[in-house]
């Protein structure tokens, strides 16, 4: 009798979450998880990934999401108000992980970014925003070989606000306040390595962005 009600407990875990659920490898949302993890601490310290899966405008959003291991009970993934969800364990991951969705094909986009691993903050070193950009200049050409001569790279910092964006100031050693221009809707933007912004030591908000992107462009 035991052995019987394991196997009926496999099966569930091996059927869909709903009916007609969508399963595909979770590596398809989640990607460069397992190579982010591959590298060195010390070369990934400054940057990490963040996944979105929203709608398209337009469409009538509100799919569910659920990911598991086959034989096992299927996990709810839920996104955020903005569409963010956590990412896997990456040993799960590489273990075979699925992801399934009562969302039709195209429906859904998902977008892996680049962000900043500090917590947001009124105050960020400009050190540690170089150290961004350059971590993940570095791990891109690692992860694209010869095609990284082509394609796009990481250029400037984005930091993203609930609202309107705030006021922002490169600060100097010598204690000069120079504004930053960048500023758009609930966004700030900022290139680490402007010329005016030479010799800055710290970027300063009156409030802390939600988070901050660095933005891949050509």
């Amino acid at each position: 009798m035991i052995a019987s009600l394991l196997a009926a407990l496999a099966l569930a875990g091996a059927g869909t979450p709903v009916p007609e659920a969508r399963i595909v490898p979770a590596e398809r949302v989640f990607a460069f998880w397992s190579e982010y993890h591959a590298l060195p601490e010390a070369e990934r310290s400054a940057f990490t990934l963040r996944y979105v899966l929203d709608a398209p405008a337009g469409s009538d959003g509100g799919w569910r999401f659920w990911t598991g291991l086959e034989g096992e009970d299927w996990s709810e993934l839920a996104p955020g108000l903005d569409g963010a969800v956590a990412p896997p364990d990456p040993d799960r991951l590489a273990a075979g992980l699925r992801l399934a969705t009562d969302a039709p094909r195209g429906a859904v986009r998902a977008e892996v970014q680049f962000v900043l691993s500090a917590a947001p903050a009124e105050l960020y070193d400009m050190t540690e925003l170089q150290a961004a950009l350059a971590q993940s200049r570095a791990a891109l050409r690692r992860s694209l070989g010869l095609r990284a001569l082509i394609a796009p790279r990481p250029r400037r910092i984005e930091f993203v606000f609930d609202g309107a964006a705030p006021d922002a100031h490169a600060v100097f050693a010598d204690g000069r306040a120079v504004e930053i221009t960048g500023v758009f809707e609930h966004v700030v933007e900022l290139d680490p390595g402007a010329r005016g912004l030479r010799g800055a030591e710290h970027v300063r908000f009156t409030r802390a962005p939600v988070y901050a992107r660095i933005v891949v462009a050509n």
